[in-house]
């Protein structure tokens, strides 16, 4: 990752008042401490980008000790310890067992919020070869099919919950087939997408928000400038969530705000002068999920252009833009709410308003 003049790094800074687990270089989820950039990888080691996401608890207790009574067995349901490498690299990996159909394993939640939408995961794998299984229980007792072979995956869904209390589960209802699998770490959380995992014991566990900003140092100039960020999208979100904000003393002072506003599926700009909203327009651009995007904001003295995927679209002119922006985040709403729930790859920066044609060049997939 890197920008124009100053690597990334040396202008990067991240506060978050929990630790977070990423995975590591080595394909392996590791715990980072407090204020700890979150770098990503794949399983194979290759960098995602930083993650950055809200604050969310895993409402589940004992998220990763199955034998645990919390943990309902229906006849015929076993669990065992495997002594197998966990995605932790622990040999923490549970064996269950379920003889077929809706017997399975699951653990009762108190206290959702009936209607709102809720994501459930969970580490899993075959013992060997490949199985089906079956996972479900916040929208009554849905059926969400699930294919494993012998690699780990992280599983799951998300929906609305049909009740205050309900029963996220394992089983194979679908197949009807018995099966064995490795299973590690089970999660329920508040929204669309499951975030990184949090393991939780006799009480539910959580995460901070990643509050991450850019010192404006140097290489940051009053007047003109664009920032081109590369972006790889969750695969669902609610709400409206930021992609970055300028700012001087506070955001209720100047700022320059651009956002996704997730109900009208469309990117929305807010620019603040003086306390006084100048532009507030959404600019009907939206944003596939699960997708990786280029977007750009460039900015001048009366106008802003915002670039994704190799189209610029513009607010409307005739305004002195603020020269006094001290402040820029990134990912969030003033490391408080709206966060991204996704990977900055990089950013770059320029000290002019780029023109059309090279935000369309910049910005294309």
């Amino acid at each position: 990752m890197g920008m124009r003049y100053v690597p990334l790094e040396s202008c990067l800074r991240v506060a978050r008042g929990s630790a977070k687990i990423v995975r590591q270089q080595n394909g392996v989820l590791g715990e980072i401490g407090i204020d700890e950039a979150g770098h990503d990888h794949d399983d194979l080691g290759r960098a995602r980008g930083l993650l950055i996401e809200g604050a969310a608890s895993n409402l589940l207790r004992y998220s990763t000790a199955f034998s645990n009574a919390i943990w309902e067995k229906d006849a015929g349901v076993s669990v065992s310890a495997s002594g197998l490498a966990a995605p932790d690299g622990s040999a923490g990996a549970t064996q269950l067992d379920v003889p077929g159909g809706a017997s399975g394993l699951y653990q009762r939640v108190d206290n959702l919020v009936a209607g709102e939408t809720h994501s459930f995961a969970i580490w899993a794998r075959a013992v060997s070869g490949t199985v089906d299984v079956t996972l479900g229980g916040i929208n009554g007792a849905s059926a969400h099919a699930v294919a494993l072979d012998e690699n780990w995956q992280r599983v799951g869904f998300g929906e609305v919950a049909s009740g205050t209390t309900r029963y996220p589960k394992i089983n194979t209802s679908v197949s009807g087939m018995a099966a064995s699998i490795l299973i590690w770490n089970a999660q329920l959380e508040t929204g669309p997408v499951s975030t990184s995992d949090m393991i939780s014991n006799g009480v539910p566990a959580t995460r901070a928000i990643d509050d991450v900003r850019l010192d404006p140092g140097d290489w940051f100039q009053a007047g003109p400038g664009t920032l081109v960020f590369d972006l790889e999208l969750p695969p669902a979100w609610d709400g409206i969530w930021r992609i970055v904000q300028l700012y001087s003393t506070s955001l209720n002072d100047d700022h320059l705000d651009l956002g996704y506003d997730s109900a009208a599926d469309q990117l929305r700009v807010s620019l603040r002068k003086g306390g006084v909203p100048i532009v507030t327009q959404s600019l009907y651009g939206a944003l596939p999920p699960a997708t990786r995007r280029k977007i750009a904001i460039a900015w001048d003295d009366d106008a802003v252009a915002v670039a994704q995927n190799g189209v610029v679209l513009k607010s409307p002119g005739g305004f002195a833009m603020p020269r006094n922006f001290t402040h820029i985040g990134i990912g969030s709403y003033a490391g408080e709410s709206g966060a991204l729930n996704g990977h900055l790859r990089g950013v770059s920066y320029w000290p002019a308003q780029l023109s059309d044609d090279r935000l369309t060049a910049l910005t294309e997939m």
